[in-house]
């Protein structure tokens, strides 16, 4: 069925919700989750003539490692002039210089490493870390993989290309790689294996493996006892597999530990966010905000958390106070827009869904929802340009097709709206809201028979779908079919009471039927609602035009 703004505002906030559980940390207390750091450069064997100088090696590692990033370069460029060839000195060399921020130089010793020795799983490494920090993913898995085929136990590699299918979402590689991995299934839980861990409970989480992952995340929460560190990574953990109630157990214990620290507190609100728990939510995000002023990201959450109360003034003021902190924000942009739209000023939220748009042009939502409002304020042509542009930036989404349909067939043009009609059902055959469309286009066009199976054919699929409610009820009306058409009309009533023409059909059926004071009531009804349309109070739900719901059967 089409939803209301309202429905649609709040069913967007939960989607939102939903992918606040990869919660961003500013300073993260424990970097394990992050990909692995830079492997250091150490030799495999005893040094010879072909590994260099290893005293000059292991001291320049030994520096790294200390942080005294400065020191270890000049041992590191000292090993690299006594053995010009030695792939361990490039690599110790390469890894100090990325970690200094010299990203290209560092590559090019790495690569000049692999020229060396090509099999130095250790230059190899190295290179594919910096390439995960480069955000060249597809080059760090291929050079990941090629560690694996020198050395198929290699830790790091194991971690990082793990980790790297995971963010690809290719869940079943990742199990089976980490499945094989040292640490895993151990009794006792070392230090070292909790990122391990927590990859594979991540990878189990998100292949619906809940019980596996659940199993893993009780391991470490024994293991991490009072340890802050570890409670909060789990925690994090715990809230990307979407167990947003563990989650808050877990920052709250934190918290106790380690009280007033931003990044629990922040993500402690979020967690609660999640479970609808606005009140508890608000308080610890305001605490966060009073840690830190600085971060736009917490005025943004206790934006939502105004918008979820219906406190529109309220969110949008948070909303742009995130925004003079980010002048570069398409999240709150939009957020202002929906706020303003959801309040009646859909000509207001004009710019802001634009701004949204420019900013992030590469998301569905901002650009569906700009059309939307061009279209709420009847300016189709501004609405069908809106669609069409995402959609060559999204050609196989079938709700920009219904969209773009449903624009169509306000302007009258049924044959354009028939075309894209069509096309969102053959992307997405469950799609009622479409199936309604065309069976309403058909009605118009007399196709009588066609339009009843197309409508009969949405309402089984969407039965709270109101439009198609209304058109086949109408539809039964005009073919004298008033006892068929009247539990349609009055099941369509309790949906979108408010909306005059289903009163007036009401009115003809009771009439027909001879049932005098119902149709009296429903005359009135109709009369006071027409009167409020013509005054200028808004559309109904059935000609208001949110994306259709989607069956995922």
């Amino acid at each position: 069925m089409r939803i209301s703004p309202e429905q649609d505002h709040a069913r967007k906030s939960r989607v939102r919700r939903r992918r606040c559980c990869r919660i961003v940390v500013v300073l993260m207390l424990f970097a394990s989750i992050t990909f692995a750091q830079s492997s250091v450069a150490q030799p495999a064997q005893k040094p010879n003539s072909q590994t260099g100088n290893s005293s000059l090696i292991r001291e320049a590692a030994t520096l790294l490692e200390a942080g005294r990033l400065e020191e270890a370069e000049a041992v590191a460029r000292r090993a690299v002039a006594a053995q010009p060839r030695s792939p361990a000195a490039r690599s110790v060399l390469g890894a100090i210089l990325e970690q200094r921020g010299q990203t290209k130089e560092a590559e090019a010793e790495f690569r000049e490493a692999l020229r060396v020795d090509a099999s130095s799983t250790v230059a190899l490494t190295n290179l594919g870390v910096l390439l995960v920090h480069s955000g060249r993913a597809d080059e760090a898995v291929t050079t990941f993989e090629r560690v694996l085929k020198l050395a198929p136990g290699h830790p790091q590699a194991t971690f990082n290309l793990a980790a790297l299918y995971v963010a690809r979402k290719d869940y079943v590689r990742a199990i089976a790689l980490l499945e094989r991995a040292p640490g895993v299934n151990g009794e006792s839980i070392r230090p070292d294996d909790i990122p391990l861990l927590l990859t594979l409970a991540n990878a189990y989480a998100h292949a619906n493996r809940a019980k596996d992952a659940a199993k893993i995340f009780d391991q470490i929460e024994q293991r991490a006892g009072d340890d802050p560190r570890i409670l909060f990574t789990l925690g994090l953990n715990v809230a990307d597999a979407g167990d947003y109630e563990r989650a808050a157990k877990l920052f709250g214990r934190t918290d106790t530990l380690r009280p007033g620290t931003y990044e629990v507190l922040y993500n402690l609100g979020i967690a609660f966010y999640n479970l609808d728990r606005l009140d508890e939510a608000r308080t610890v995000l305001q605490r966060a905000a009073t840690l830190k002023p600085e971060q736009p990201e917490v005025f943004y959450r206790l934006g939502l958390i105004a918008s979820a109360k219906n406190e529109s003034e309220n969110a949008i003021g948070l909303m742009q106070r995130a925004l003079k902190l980010r002048p570069v924000y398409p999240e709150a942009q939009f957020m202002i827009a929906e706020e303003l739209v959801k309040n009646g000023r859909a000509d207001r939220a004009v710019p802001f869904y634009e701004q949204a748009v420019r900013e992030s042009p590469g998301e569905p939502i901002y650009q569906i929802r700009l059309g939307v409002a061009h279209f709420r304020g009847r300016a189709y042509a501004k609405a069908d340009e809106t669609f069409r542009a995402a959609l060559a930036r999204f050609p196989d989404s079938p709700v920009i097709y219904y969209l773009i349909g449903y624009t169509a067939r306000a302007e009258g043009l049924y044959d354009e709206a028939v075309k894209a009609f069509t096309r969102s059902l053959e992307l997405q055959p469950n799609n009622g809201a479409a199936l309604g469309n065309l069976g309403f286009i058909a009605a118009e066009r007399g196709q009588d028979a066609e339009a009843e199976n197309l409508l009969r054919r949405a309402l089984a699929l969407e039965p709270d779908n109101y439009p198609a409610h209304y058109d086949l009820g109408r539809l039964l009306v005009r073919l004298k079919r008033y006892s068929e058409a009247l539990p349609i009309l009055e099941r369509g009533a309790t949906m979108s009471s408010d909306d005059p023409g289903v009163h007036y059909q009401l009115f003809i059926t009771y009439s027909r039927l001879k049932r005098k004071d119902d149709a009296d009531r429903e005359l009135s009804r109709f009369k006071t609602l027409e009167e409020a349309r013509k005054n200028g109070s808004g559309m109904t739900q059935k000609d208001d035009l949110p994306p259709p719901k989607v069956s995922s059967h």
